[in-house]
């Protein structure tokens, strides 16, 4: 594929095809990928390679990515984690309320936690878990995204 010439050259390059552009105008380098596809490819290396970290911490994992695929991705993310034949662990941070529907929570092997400040500027953390009060409320219709946001779970600042 063409390439700028102050591009690092590399005899491997990706590539990706784009279903919605003309043919023979629809494949493109990850040079011209968006962020949020090379993050997407990105984490899902980091889930499936076998040389990959046992423990691995992600910051800010929906950065670049649209919300509602955020939690798709991380929906699939958990299912590449906990079906991995390596056993594997994940520290994610993310503000994106979207992120916490695609958490398996009723997989106990998925947690939860909220990070908040006292008024004397001390962190609490606290485990979010899956329970009778939680349940009804999902029965009702209310998703974990809109149960952070709303301060029913904690971890948001009281502004």
């Amino acid at each position: 594929m063409p390439l700028s010439p102050a591009a690092g050259a590399s005899p491997r390059v990706i590539r990706f095809v784009d279903r919605y552009m003309r043919e023979g105008r629809n494949v493109l380098s990850g040079y011209d990928a968006s962020e949020g596809a090379l993050y997407i490819l990105f984490l899902a290396v980091l889930a499936a390679h076998k040389a990959s970290p046992h423990l691995f911490a992600l910051d800010n994992a929906d950065h670049g990515l649209n919300p509602r695929l955020a939690k798709s991705l991380f929906k699939m993310l958990c299912g590449w984690i906990l079906d991995s034949p390596e056993a594997r662990q994940i520290l994610v941070t993310t503000h994106n309320p979207q992120v916490l529907d695609g958490l398996p929570l009723r997989d106990d092997r998925v947690r939860l936690f909220t990070v908040a400040r006292t008024d004397a500027g001390r962190s609490v953390v606290r485990r979010v878990e899956v329970n009778d009060k939680l349940l009804a409320m999902a029965e009702k219709g209310w998703t974990l995204s809109r149960l952070w946001v709303m301060g029913h779970l904690g971890g948001v600042p009281n502004v």
